[in-house]
This record gives structure tokens, C-alpha cells and sequence, in this order.
């Protein structure tokens, strides 16, 4: 998924930068499953993803960080405040239809990214916001405002900080193009996340909460 991401719709003139990056909406809801664990998963995939792309070992132990912090970041404010990462729905059969509208915006979103529609791409970002902010209306406001906030906002700015610090550090990019790109990565992110990651965090969260596998901590 991540290699499909930066390969389809990648931010020009940057091989691993997506516009689109579909994997990131998993990076999040994992750390707020398994903790740390889920953390290391998200690193483990970003630095495959770099070897795949020819990137050198070095830079991309370094690179992969971006992937770990956008699911610790999280992972340490939700567990720093006790907030779990869903609870039951309240109007379930309204928030699944939230949901099912989140799924058509994000393919909207890939669409607009392949045809080069920026205008259209811009709105689908605008209504997949927009419709986060209902659900948070009328489910749980505390859990749904965190998700938004640290989930989505807060994970894709840290995730676009060391991605594109580090391909800044390492002379794979000028330091000139660097908010074009970072910008690129973080938009890209936000929708995933609000996106994807809002239907994974409702339809999968009850059901690993209350499984084993669950890490309640940081590694258990």
C-alpha cells in the first residue's frame, strides 16, 4: 500500500512523497492498538519502502522516523490523558453513513490527485474535515475531537517534520522547495487520516479493544 501511494501520486520532484499516502491512515489506529508495537510497524514499513525506492540505508533508518512519531505522538498524548482510542457508537447507524460518505471523498481525493483537479482535490479535503466534524457531533465530542486534533492534525505535522527534515538533512531535496513538499505530505496525510483512518478507528477499534492483542500501555 505504502509503495502504491508514493508510486501512483507522488509530490514531484520527491521518489517517496505522496500527495495521497494511503498507508498512513494504519499508522495512527496501530499505535493506539498495540502501543509501541504498532509504532515499530509503521517505522518497519516506511524503511522498506525507502530501500525499495533506492533510497541508502543510512538515510533511511533516519527517514522511517516519520512514520513511527506520527503513530507515538498520538499514542503518548492519548495514553498521557487516559482518553481510549474509540468508544461504542452512539448513533451507529448515522456514523456508519458518515463513514461510507468518508470512503467516496477519499476516492474523490485520489481522483482529483491523479487528474491533477486541484480545486476538487482542495474540496475533498474541505468535506472530509467537514464531515469529521459532524461525527464528532454526535458521538463521543472528547474521543472524536482528540482523534481529529492528535490523530490526524498533530500526527500528520510530526510525521511531515522528520520526513521532510530528513530528506532536507541528508541533500535529497534543496531547503528552497522544502515548505512546497512538506505541505504536499502533511495535506496528503490529514486526508487519510480523517479519512480512512477515521473508518478503521470505528469499525476496528471495539473489536481489538476487547481482544488480547490490545496493548492497554506502551508495550502491553
Amino acid at each position: 500500500m505504502a509503495i502504491w501511494a508514493v508510486v501512483l501520486a507522488p509530490v514531484a520532484p520527491v521518489p517517496g512523497v505522496s500527495g495521497l499516502y494511503i498507508a498512513a491512515a494504519i499508522y495512527v489506529p496501530l499505535a493506539l492498538w498495540f502501543g509501541v508495537w504498532g509504532c515499530l510497524a509503521g517505522y518497519l514499513s516506511c524503511a522498506f519502502m525507502g530501500l525499495y525506492l533506492g533510497y541508502s540505508l543510512p538515510f533511511v533508518l533516519v527517514w522511517a522516523l516519520a512514520d513511527f512519531f506520527e503513530g507515538f505522538v498520538p499514542l503518548l498524548i492519548y495514553r498521557s490523558l487516559k482518553i481510549k482510542p474509540a468508544l461504542e457508537l452512539r448513533r451507529q447507524k448515522l456514523t456508519y453513513g458518515l463513514n461510507m460518505l468518508l470512503g467516496l471523498d477519499l476516492v474523490g481525493s485520489a481522483i482529483a490527485l491523479i487528474l491533477s483537479l486541484t480545486s476538487v482535490f482542495v474540496a475533498t479535503f474541505i468535506v472530509g474535515i467537514a464531515l469529521l466534524i459532524v461525527q464528532a457531533s454526535i458521538e463521543d465530542r472528547k474521543t472524536w475531537i482528540t482523534w481529529l486534533i492528535v490523530g490526524v492534525f498533530v500526527a500528520s505535522i510530526v510525521s511531515g517534520v522528520f520526513g521532510v527534515g530528513a530528506l532536507v538533512a541528508f541533500g535529497n531535496i534543496h531547503l528552497s522547495i522544502f515548505s512546497t513538499v512538506f505541505f504536499g505530505w502533511v495535506f496528503g496525510d490529514i486526508i487519510v487520516l480523517a479519512t480512512l483512518g477515521t473508518i478503521l478507528t470505528v469499525a476496528l477499534t471495539p473489536i481489538i479493544i476487547k481482544s488480547r492483542v490490545y496493548v492497554r500501555g506502551f508495550f502491553s
